[in-house]
């Protein structure tokens, strides 16, 4: 903190906080960055996926190291589960952001694309691959939901972004006996709020990754004695 924020922060409180939920969102959240450029990036400039930023700190904090990941709709979010996974299948519709994900896919990283139609939904099941992780952030939401259900591991999760905008996606899935824990807020680009949704079972057992919340990526205040 500046000089001058301090003093605001002394004689000013309220506009103090406010300067401070200013630059934890612009600044530490990266929103203004990802604001100018379109492309979602942390604080330190890495990519992160297009989902709510409390979405997007809860998948923080677990450990996916042995999860095998199925995402329909790619782009950066490719790049952090391939970061975080252990194999990542990634089908993506649009050809420009398959070109982008292939020149910078790690060797953990299939990108099946550009594909559209039935072979969109169907292509990364045809093998009888099962997975810890799916993630459907693209096209089809409802089909791919439908399809790749019995493919997600007993104990694994489904992620669903613009759950907001997808009711009849989620009723489907409560009614398979899923349980819908939703992330609102903020996130990467956008200006508005909207809502990603995890979906798990009873048995979801996806391990905590421990470990302190990093205060010049998330905002928080350090710890005080």
């Amino acid at each position: 903190m500046t000089l001058i924020e301090r003093a605001i922060h002394k004689f000013f409180p309220r506009a103090g906080k406010a300067i401070r939920i200013v630059r934890t969102l612009f600044a530490k959240r990266a929103l203004w960055q990802s604001i100018r450029t379109g492309v979602p990036v942390d604080g330190l400039g890495k990519p992160v996926p297009w989902i709510t930023f409390p979405a997007l700190d809860y998948l923080s904090r677990l450990d996916f190291s042995q999860a095998n990941v199925l995402e329909y709709g790619g782009g950066q979010s490719s790049l952090w589960w391939a970061a975080r996974a252990k194999t990542v299948t990634t089908v993506e519709g649009r050809a420009s952001w398959a070109e982008m994900i292939r020149s910078r896919a790690p060797e953990n990283l299939r990108l099946i694309g550009p594909v559209e139609g039935p072979s969109y939904v169907e292509t990364p099941l045809q093998e009888g691959r099962v997975f810890e992780v799916i993630v459907i952030d693209g096209f089809l939401r409802p089909e791919c939901a439908r399809a790749a259900l019995p493919y997600l591991v007993e104990h694994g999760l489904l992620m669903l972004d613009n759950s907001d905008w997808n009711a009849p996606t989620c009723d489907w899935l409560r009614a398979q006996g899923m349980m819908q824990i939703d992330f609102h807020g903020f996130g990467p680009v956008n200006d508005y709020t909207w809502c990603t949704s995890v979906f798990m079972r009873q048995k979801c057992a996806v391990p905590h990754a421990g470990g302190p919340w990093a205060a010049e990526l998330y905002g928080n205040l350090e710890q005080r004695a």
